[in-house]
């Protein structure tokens, strides 16, 4: 008898938890990010005092940049991913290569630059 070999498609299994894990962080911690800088300092919700920034809260420390690059990261994956997937589904099959070319392009110059103004923040002290 001829045993059968199935291929492990482990990067598609690699993206599809990241995307799960994209969905997660977009679910929980967005609508706390926009809480906070949406509604909780402009109409004075959260105890602050006034003397600094009102993104300090965000940006002032390094829990709260951490906090800022996985809210947003995980929300861009899970986004750009749920994007390019409704695209194929409405006809543009034809382009999913390229489709999803373009969306991985976006979303790791997303989470580059990101970084990027994260990590220069870091160095210039405004979160410390």
């Amino acid at each position: 008898m001829k045993t059968e070999t199935h291929k492990v498609a482990r990067l598609h299994a690699l993206l599809w938890g990241i995307f799960s894990l994209g969905g997660m962080i977009a679910a929980f911690l967005l609508p706390v990010l926009i809480y906070l800088t949406a509604i909780a300092y402009p109409y004075s919700l959260w105890p602050f005092n006034g003397t600094k920034n009102p993104g300090f809260l965000i940006t002032g420390h390094t829990l709260g940049a951490l906090f800022l690059f996985v809210t947003v990261a995980g929300s861009l994956f899970h986004g750009i991913f749920r994007f390019q997937s409704v695209l194929t589904e409405v006809g543009l099959q034809k382009y999913r290569r390229g489709l999803e070319a373009v969306g991985y392009f976006i979303i790791f110059a997303g989470i580059i630059i990101l970084g990027y103004y994260l990590a220069t923040w870091y160095l210039n002290g405004t979160i410390t």
